[in-house]
């Protein structure tokens, strides 16, 4: 009711407008050139409405037929676009059903379909994979990385590429960008680690790791340990040409991975190299106090001939506060051995012998014999008990079991920082030159 009073309204006041310009028309004349027009304002009112009017209506026809154009032209992409995801869906299945064939077919189809390159790309990219035609893949993650949809895919294909290629400088070139995009791709900071490890590149594992824990991606420890690696290897590489330097960055080194034996020892020599004994002698027995290790013993026996006294004297200060731990008692045996003192080197060992002695305590006993007694029965008895004797700890490599007698940022096979301290479970965990190692160094004492 509403709407025809409405309506109603608006014919009333259309009437009233269109009977005003008829009453109140008046004659209008226009001059062109000797020529004379004659109208009224009620007939140019009326043609400029009827202008109007035409417009209009061209306008509305012409939008209807390219709104049926637009519309024809949305339902045919809708329609390519289904056959094209439809095609897509088909390829992934026939890849995972190891139908290489229909999976190039529905390759095809998706360009065909879908002028969008991003799931064409992957579907190839995916297929080439499958066909082993590293070349075409290669081009396909070229493609890829100049797309923002499939970039970081690209960037992870090239990665990889190189890297089963061992081509590490270039993997690590898009191994960094991919980083850089998007850090929270899974395991990408540990496949940049083993990047650096195999390219000696260890001022970008400094940046790469302070990076990582600036995002959070690795703790404390992981930063700390990684750092000082960088910082040892760093130091390695300048010794000869910057020796104040190399030092420099081993005690930034330790201050990350404090009496850590292979860093200390290393420093040590460092430390003995530039003269400095004094302080090679404080620290060593700083780093004895925190935690004796066997392979302070060389560097010791080293630093004793440099400051010119006996190997004794100073295994005697070095364990000056554990007297009672074993490996100072072992260190003690060793350097009175050094010294011929056979009988004070067999008491250093005698609290050792009450339980299963080990191969090492075993094996010094046999020289202490050999010195003292000559007797080849009694030495012959104490390297065959070293037979059953403990095993010395020993650097293993945690993934691969293979054991070295030194430490190594990188491990014989090839992992990074994967070398832990620790006893083999069986002689089948040490390397041959570990089983020479564990017997000739004391034969040859």
């Amino acid at each position: 009711m509403i709407k025809l009073f409405f309506i109603f309204v608006q014919l009333t006041i259309l009437v009233i407008i269109v009977s005003l310009i008829i009453n109140y028309s008046f004659p209008v004349s226009v001059t062109f050139d000797e020529i004379i027009l004659s109208t009224s304002t009620s007939f140019l009112i009326f043609s400029i409405i009827l202008i109007i009017f035409i417009i209009i209506l061209i306008q509305r026809v012409g939008f209807f037929f390219k709104y049926r154009v637009f519309t024809f032209r949305l339902n045919r992409q809708k329609n390519n676009y289904e056959k094209g995801y439809q095609a897509f869906a088909q390829g992934i299945i026939a890849l995972a059903n190891k139908d290489y064939k229909k999976a190039i077919q529905e390759n095809k189809r998706v360009t065909y379909y879908i002028k969008d390159k991003s799931l064409n790309l992957l579907l190839k990219s995916e297929t080439l994979k499958i066909e082993k035609k590293f070349d075409e893949l290669e081009s396909v993650y070229e493609e890829m990385i100049k797309n923002e949809n499939t970039k970081i895919l690209g960037l992870k294909g090239l990665m990889k590429q190189n890297l089963y290629a061992q081509d590490y400088h270039h993997a690590f070139i898009y191994g960094e960008k991919l980083f850089n995009l998007n850090h929270q791709i899974d395991k990408i900071y540990d496949t940049l680690v083993k990047i650096v490890s195999k390219t000696n590149n260890w001022h970008k594992l400094i940046q790469i790791n302070e990076k990582a824990f600036k995002f959070k991606l690795i703790d404390k420890e992981i930063y700390s340990v990684n750092k000082s690696i960088a910082l040892y290897e760093i130091s390695i590489i300048k010794k000869h040409s910057a020796l104040k330097d190399s030092i420099d960055l081993m005690e930034q080194a330790l201050k990350l991975r404090q009496y850590f034996p292979p860093y200390v020892c290393y420093y040590i020599d460092l430390l003995i190299e530039n003269n400095n004994f004094s302080k090679a002698k404080k620290y060593l027995y700083k780093s004895w106090s925190h935690l004796p290790h066997p392979d302070y013993r060389s560097i010791i026996k080293l630093l004793s001939k440099k400051i010119k006294v006996s190997y004794f004297q100073l295994a005697d200060y070095i364990t000056s506060n554990t007297k009672s731990l074993s490996q100072s008692k072992i260190l003690m045996a060793e350097s009175l051995i050094d010294k011929q003192n056979w009988i004070e080197a067999k008491n250093q060992l005698i609290s050792l012998l009450e339980h299963k002695p080990s191969k090492e305590v075993c094996l010094l006993m046999s020289i202490i014999e050999s010195g003292e007694s000559n007797d080849p029965q009694r030495i012959n008895a104490w390297v065959t008990r070293s037979n059953f004797g403990e095993l010395n700890n020993i650097w293993i490599c945690r993934i691969s079991n293979i054991s070295q007698e030194k430490w190594s940022s990188v491990s014989k096979s090839g992992h990074f920082n994967s070398l832990i301290w620790k006893k083999p479970a069986s002689l089948t965990e040490l390397s041959s030159s570990d089983i020479e190692s564990n017997i000739i160094k004391y034969i040859d004492n």
